[in-house]
């Protein structure tokens, strides 16, 4: 009678463990939440921005508050751009020559844009946006 009574406190503290495995897993500090949506309507500016081999051209550069359109060129290497303050917003080019467009709408003030990528923002890669 023991042994059966063993299997079975095992048997739901085993389940709990599972259950309460699942419930924590679902508990990050990742900002992670809800998707990024981008803005509906036409974009006020379009930023063309170039990524090279640990570099952003340009790394500077200034908009008007709004509806603003980001184009991003790869000219070597596979790279990402994202906005702090702004999650889940990211390009991605990879390669020669590849393009990847996306809207975001800021309010005034500075934003600094960088390559996610693991050591490439740590080499330079990052920007600053003024938004006017």
């Amino acid at each position: 009678m023991q042994g059966r009574f063993g299997i079975r406190r095992i048997g739901i503290w085993g389940a709990a463990l599972v259950v309460g495995s699942f419930v924590f897993a679902g508990c990050g500090s990742d900002s992670g939440g809800t998707p990024y949506v981008a803005p509906t309507g036409p974009a006020i500016k379009t930023l063309s921005i170039s990524a090279k081999n640990f570099s952003f051209a340009p790394d500077t550069l200034t908009a008007p508050a709004g509806i603003l359109q980001i184009d991003l060129t790869s000219s070597a290497g596979n790279h990402d751009l994202v906005i702090e303050g702004l999650p889940g917003f990211q390009l991605e080019v990879s390669g020669t020559d590849t393009k990847a467009s996306g809207k975001v709408s800021l309010k005034k003030g500075k934003y600094t844009f960088y390559c996610d990528i693991p050591g490439h923002r740590s080499a330079g890669m990052e920007g600053t946006l003024t938004v006017t």
